[in-house]
């Protein structure tokens, strides 16, 4: 197919951590690998250099900005980028740079894909105007088939465009064989676990409705003995922190949870894990730390809605709770505490396989690149 080397910009407000990040970062490198010229355009961030380090091309513009008087001059110097680096097609990873950006796919006659990230709740008619500029790409991809009935129920028209393409997890960054001990060392101390005593791993962003309060109502519940570590709440501002030490104090926790920052290696963090807890209130769109926790042979458990209905087999690859039911988080994690040793290995090698198959990285990058392959071709046949 490739006559000549096709372009393929990717567009996102910043190149920090998050899910999207890791994966315009993963698609970059894949393009490259895969014979592509590979050009991102954001902001900045600390993880640009990942971009160029594997044969990617970044820009920095402020495609961040919500602000519409600043869109024209931003599309302005988006065109010419665009022009100068003859793009065969643009992908819009979030709702800003598509407001600035996708207006240039007619003009420069480009075909555009946008991808959805997130749920497209019932709003007023403003935010869902907002939200509808990632309904205009040629091809729209759904990270899960939540959000594609997400996408479905506020706009029906569009149906047909999208495409389910899940996100990935790197199984060579989360493989157990792969992570030396020196890394799991480190992060035993950072952790200050005890000894011989089941462990508990909460990692997430210090938002309430990450549902630390509700994990810690369901943990005053269990009998078994545990140790219990929220990787990423010692990252909240004052109030929140001091919001959850009370509540820890008050459920009389004290003893077996802590509140930690976020650590730069993860995979060591959760290999000390026995339990990997993703307790979110609101459905998440995807939820990748479940998968991530499974690769690891780890046992996920979750509430049953959004992403994590889909990538959480109950009974086999972990457990799923009954919706924001606190008896019943208190329940799951109570039984999987009980499981003997073989059970659990049992259940951590089926979900090694299970998101091996179904939601490795490489299967998410060779998906969307034949989508981009498509897209590109449909759009000649149609011009």
């Amino acid at each position: 197919m490739n006559k000549r080397k096709y372009t393929i910009v990717q567009i996102l407000p910043a190149l920090n951590t998050g899910g999207v990040e890791r994966g315009v970062v993963e698609i970059s490198k894949a393009l490259v690998n895969k014979n592509f010229r590979s050009i991102v355009i954001s902001s900045g961030g600390y993880m640009v250099s990942q971009i160029t380090r594997n044969g990617g091309i970044h820009y920095a513009l402020d495609v961040h900005t919500k602000n519409p008087l600043k869109w024209p001059k931003i599309r302005n110097q988006l065109k010419i980028i665009l022009e100068s680096e003859n793009v065969d097609l643009i992908h819009f990873c979030s709702r800003a740079p598509a407001w600035i950006g996708v207006p240039l796919g007619p003009v420069l006659d480009i075909p555009i894909i946008t991808s959805v990230h997130m749920r497209f709740r019932k709003a007023n008619f403003l935010k869902k105007y907002y939200n509808s500029i990632l309904t205009k790409g040629n091809s729209i991809i759904a990270i899960s088939k939540h959000i594609e009935e997400s996408i479905k129920y506020s706009f029906p028209q569009v149906s047909s465009k999208i495409k389910i393409i899940h996100r990935g997890v790197d199984l060579d960054l989360f493989n157990t064989s792969k992570i030396n001990p020196e890394r799991i060392i480190a992060q035993s101390k950072l952790l200050d676990l005890k000894d011989n005593v089941p462990v508990i791993i909460m990692a997430a962003r210090p938002a309430m409705w990450k549902g630390y309060q509700v994990l810690i109502k369901a943990l005053s519940k269990v009998k078994y003995d545990f140790q219990c570590v929220f990787i990423g709440a010692g990252d909240g501002n004052e109030k929140f922190q001091n919001t959850l030490i009370k509540k820890i104090i008050n459920s009389r926790l004290e003893t077996k949870i802590k509140l930690i920052k976020s650590t730069m290696d993860i995979q060591a963090a959760m290999i000390l894990g026995d339990l990997i807890i993703m307790p979110s209130l609101t459905p998440e769109p995807f939820g990748r730390i479940i998968l991530e926790a499974q690769a690891l042979g780890k046992i996920a458990i979750a509430f049953d809605h959004g992403g994590a209905s889909e990538t959480i087999i109950d009974g086999k690859t972990g457990f799923l709770a009954e919706p924001i039911n606190i008896e019943s988080l208190s329940e799951k994690i109570s039984y999987a505490l009980s499981l003997k040793p073989q059970k659990r290995e049992r259940i951590g090698e089926f979900a090694k396989k299970y998101v091996s198959k179904n939601y490795s990285h490489e299967k998410m990058c060779n998906l969307t690149l034949s989508l981009y392959k498509q897209c590109i071709a449909e759009y000649k046949r149609n011009s």
